[in-house]
C-alpha cells in the first residue's frame, strides 16, 4: 500500500482509505499504459513514429507517483515529447538518412545484377527460373521475343512482386 506508513494500522482497511489508495494509482497506471502503448506501437514500425512519447510518459508516471498535479504532469509530458521530436528532426534524422542516400535492400538490391538461368525463360508459357545470390527466382524477359536457355546469363532490370524482369546480358 502506498500510504500505509502514514495511516494508522486500524484505519488501513477502511473503505475510505482503500478508495483513496485505489484512486492514487489511477494516474500512474494511465501514464504507464501510455508508456507501454507507445513502445508497442514503435516495435511494430521502423519509422520512429511514437517513441517520442515514451520518455514523457515515463517522467509523468514518476510525477504521478509523487502526487504532482495533473496539470504539471501534462505540461512535463508535452514538453519532453516536443523536445524529443525537435532533437530527432534537427539532429538525429539527418544523420540517419546518410545525406539523402537511399540504400537498396532485399529485392531492390537485385536490380542491375547478373543471374544465371536455371530453367529456360519463355514469357509465352510463363516459365523460367534464375538464380541470383544463391536464391531461385521466377523470371520473365523484358523483351518477350528473348528466350534464354539454362546456363545463360541475364541482367535483372527490375523486380515485380516475386518475379525478376530480365534482359539478355550485353
Amino acid at each position: 500500500m502506498l500510504f500505509s506508513t502514514v495511516v494508522p494500522a486500524h484505519l488501513q482497511n477502511s473503505p475510505l482509505f482503500l478508495a483513496f489508495e485505489w484512486k492514487s494509482l489511477l494516474l500512474p497506471i494511465l501514464w504507464f499504459s501510455v508508456f507501454v502503448l507507445t513502445l508497442i506501437i514503435e516495435s511494430q514500425t521502423a519509422d520512429l513514429v511514437s517513441i517520442w512519447f515514451a520518455p514523457g510518459a515515463f517522467v509523468a508516471m514518476i510525477l504521478a507517483f509523487c502526487n504532482v498535479s495533473v496539470a504539471i504532469q501534462i505540461i512535463v509530458f508535452v514538453s519532453i515529447t516536443v523536445v524529443g521530436l525537435l532533437l530527432a528532426f534537427t539532429i538525429l534524422r539527418p544523420r540517419m538518412k546518410a545525406k539523402n542516400q537511399i540504400v537498396k535492400t532485399n529485392a531492390d538490391s537485385l536490380e542491375g545484377k547478373l543471374a544465371i538461368v536455371e530453367e529456360d525463360i519463355d514469357n509465352a508459357t510463363a516459365t523460367g527460373v534464375v538464380k541470383v545470390n544463391g536464391q531461385l527466382w521466377t523470371a520473365r524477359m523484358i523483351d518477350p521475343a528473348s528466350k534464354p536457355i539454362k546456363g545463360e546469363w541475364v541482367e535483372i532490370v527490375r523486380v515485380e512482386g516475386a518475379k525478376l524482369i530480365c534482359r539478355l546480358q550485353h
